[in-house]
């Protein structure tokens, strides 16, 4: 009777003795350990239970057969990948464990955590993202950075193009239209963008990478689009303030009758200007210090080779001032130019190495010559 019991109920029964041999179990605890009956009765309970030695488990059942308390408490199984509760209960000289399968509920609590983490990680992501659903793309998800681009708007179960109407005409529907028919991810860089922050008619200019990433259901099919968006208008207004104030330098330096080159922290040549270009015959960039003397066909004032070290540029980038120095430079064509020129380091105020800078003129060789 006792035998047709265990076979009835739903919870898998071990039973144990007092040296913790199985002297029983079952079907149901077959099905859940996947060991067989007769391969695990008379066994201990450390050899039948897998995951069993050194965990919590183990430490629970000795708990219990030293308080005479039972024990409830959930399980995971690494070689079954499974998640068990069980209860221990004391009955005399014998241990009896009931088994139920929560593997399902234990799935389900850790999907709804890691959805709840990604949520959180999306909301607070320092960029502004968006998912819209369907074929007219009606936003479903919006971050708190795409909140803060546009302050004071609401989104959510709007169309892109009912929720944002003035980006009518820019491109940027047709494209989530592409990305959605097509299910091919775009992505663009610099892309301008003129829309209404707050919803109050006050436009405004940015500029934005974008990617679109199509979304699918289970059947394969484009369900939506993930929308990630970087606003990057002060890196490309910085970057362009850069690029203009380095043509006005360039155009200030073609003007000056002096050759003048400029290097970079490490030495390597980044400005040459049109005076320096016609007495070298050339204007190499990105030069290093060790390749100035072969770059540019530099020699000493008597014509030997330039010991590259001792040239006034080389002595600037290792912190030197050099004034009144004198060599001359041998042109692709084969002229020669006797020239005269100072060079310095520039430092920052903490006196780290920003660049150095060459000037110099070319000298007659009468000039040169003493008395």
């Amino acid at each position: 009777m006792i035998e047709a019991l265990l076979e009835h109920v739903s919870d898998g029964i071990l039973v144990l003795d007092a040296e913790w041999r199985v002297l029983e179990m079952n079907r149901r605890a077959e099905l859940l350990l996947r060991r067989r009956r007769a391969d695990v009765v008379g066994v201990s309970v450390w050899e039948a239970v897998p995951d069993a030695r050194d965990s919590r488990f183990e430490a629970e059942l000795r708990r219990v057969a030293q308080t005479r308390l039972a024990a409830v408490f959930k399980f995971f199984y690494p070689s079954l990948y499974a998640w068990h509760n069980v209860r221990v209960v004391l009955s005399d000289d014998r241990v009896l464990l009931f088994l139920s399968d929560i593997t399902e509920i234990a799935r389900k609590q850790q999907t709804e955590a890691v959805r709840e983490a990604v949520r959180d990680l999306v909301r607070q992501a320092p960029l502004a993202i968006s998912v819209v659903r369907g074929p007219d793309h009606r936003f479903e998800v919006v971050n708190d950075m795409a909140r803060r681009l546009l302050t004071g708007r609401e989104l959510e179960g709007l169309t892109a193009r009912a929720a944002l109407p003035e980006l009518e005409g820019q491109g940027l529907f047709e494209l989530l239209d592409e990305v959605y028919r097509s299910g091919r991810p775009f992505e663009g860089r610099e892309m301008q963008v003129r829309y209404d922050p707050s919803g109050n008619g006050e436009m405004a200019t940015a500029v934005f990478n974008v990617i679109y990433q199509p979304l699918f259901d289970v059947d394969g099919r484009v369900s939506g689009v993930l929308s990630l968006s970087v606003d990057v208008t002060e890196l490309v207004e910085e970057r362009n303030r850069l690029a203009n104030a380095s043509r006005e330098m360039a155009a200030v330096l073609d003007q000056i009758a002096e050759g003048v080159i400029v290097t970079d922290a490490e030495g390597r040549i980044r400005i040459v200007n049109e005076a320096a270009r016609r007495l070298h015959g050339t204007a190499a960039l990105g030069v290093a210090p060790e390749e100035y003397t072969q770059a540019y066909s530099l020699f000493t004032e008597d014509g030997q080779p330039h010991d590259t070290q001792e040239l006034p540029l080389a002595r600037a980038v290792n912190g030197q001032t050099v004034t009144g120095a004198r060599w001359r430079i041998r042109r692709p064509d084969g002229t020669e130019a006797l020239v005269e020129g100072s060079a310095h380091p520039v430092l920052a105020d903490d006196g780290s190495r920003l660049a150095a800078v060459l000037t110099f003129r070319q000298l007659t060789e009468a000039a040169a010559a003493p008395g």
